[in-house]
């Protein structure tokens, strides 16, 4: 009996330490959630043209042969949340509206409080995207930092480097505007990270999200960001002109941002676009003229495998570049960006084949 229980508890050892070490080894992925899939949204309105059916949603029902498009309900997100495991995805990034910045930003964070409240969400966690211009009035960033430090110490918050709360900010430029100059928007963050010590969590690993890797350097060093990535990273004079190139030319201006980083000396979280192809909101003339001419390339959406080795390129880039991946993930543009041309989520026409693709990379990381 004593012999056997020895056996048992070796086994259990061993089994612990396999575990430790796929760990260490293990790199998390995440995917950004843009959640502006809701009844009304202008954007669902860009998918009703038909040749645009494909990009679908497989929570779309139909009215008198019209796309109807509402993501917004508890049942499309435990779908979801396990359509997320089952591919080995690790977390979402939620794009988040803080309440007081935005009349309407209830209706886009539909997706995190859904999250929230499904009883699936240990399945997969969680981070959120910070936008610089919508974190309320500098007057209350207090109130906004312990808002953001409760979500930190939610059980499913992403964390990187043992107890560190993952964050990415974008429009990193405008929340140095509002805060302004001389130090005092390092110093809001400084204040961010003091009260996420003082929760009892260590600092925030915070991810400047830009297109230009100098930007995202001048943020490492002047306002103590710990990282660069991007939202979407498709924009290379190479890739101007007005027209499909293929998706191969997509994951090579990922990679080339990689390493401007990475030769910056500066810490990287990989971005891996899906595609990248805005043709469904051409007609808005105001809403292109954000784009700064970045809508001009379009790519072909990839093949399943195409987009599995591209996640696969970017979990052994981090491999092999340790010293400047030292948070070990990558993000994933995007999980739900429909109408601006990548997406991880099951659609109508192509039902869950890049999920099928990339759990083949997912669950089986090491070696590479």
């Amino acid at each position: 009996m004593r012999l056997k229980n020895l056996h048992a508890l070796l086994a259990a050892v061993v089994f612990f330490t396999a575990g430790c070490s796929s760990n260490r080894n293990s790199t998390s992925v995440g995917a950004i959630r843009w959640d502006g899939w809701f009844p009304g949204s202008s954007w669902a309105k860009n998918l009703e043209p038909a040749e645009y059916h494909y990009r679908l949603p497989f929570y779309t029902t139909w009215q008198n042969d019209k796309p109807i498009i509402n993501g917004d309900t508890q049942e499309v997100m435990d779908k979801e949340i396990g359509f997320a495991k089952t591919a080995g995805i690790g977390y979402w990034a939620f794009v988040y509206y803080y309440p007081t910045s935005w009349p309407e930003a209830d209706k886009y964070n539909y997706g995190l409080k859904r999250y929230l409240a499904s009883k699936y969400k240990n399945d997969v966690k969680f981070c959120l995207i910070l936008q610089g211009g919508h974190l309320g009035p500098k007057t209350d960033w207090p109130d906004t930092a312990q808002k953001l430090v409760d979500f930190f110490n939610k059980p499913t918050y992403q964390k990187v480097l043992g107890n560190r709360p993952l964050v990415y900010m974008f429009y990193v430029h405008e929340f140095n505007r509002i805060f302004g100059p001389n130090g005092v928007a390092k110093d809001a963050l400084r204040y961010l990270r003091n009260k996420t010590v003082e929760s009892g969590l260590g600092e925030p690993y915070i991810v400047a999200q830009v297109f230009d890797a100098n930007e995202g350097a001048g943020y490492v060093d002047g306002l103590g960001f710990d990282a660069i990535s991007a939202y979407s990273k498709q924009n290379d004079p190479n890739y101007s002109e007005q027209r499909e190139y293929p998706y191969s030319a997509l994951a090579k201006i990922n990679m080339d941002y990689w390493e401007a980083c990475k030769n910056l000396n500066k810490d990287v979280v990989p971005i891996v676009n899906a595609g990248w192809d805005v043709r469904p909101r051409w007609w808005d003339t105001e809403l292109m003229k954000a784009y700064n001419g970045q809508h001009r390339p379009y790519f072909a959406q990839p093949t399943p495998t195409e987009l599995a080795d591209h996640v696969k390129d970017a979990i052994r880039w981090n491999k092999d570049n340790s010293t400047v991946a030292k948070a070990n993930t990558i993000l994933i543009y995007s999980w739900d960006e429909f109408d601006e041309g990548g997406w991880l989520a099951p659609t109508e026409a192509e039902g869950t084949e890049r999920l099928d693709a990339l759990k083949g990379v997912l669950k089986k990381q090491w070696p590479y």
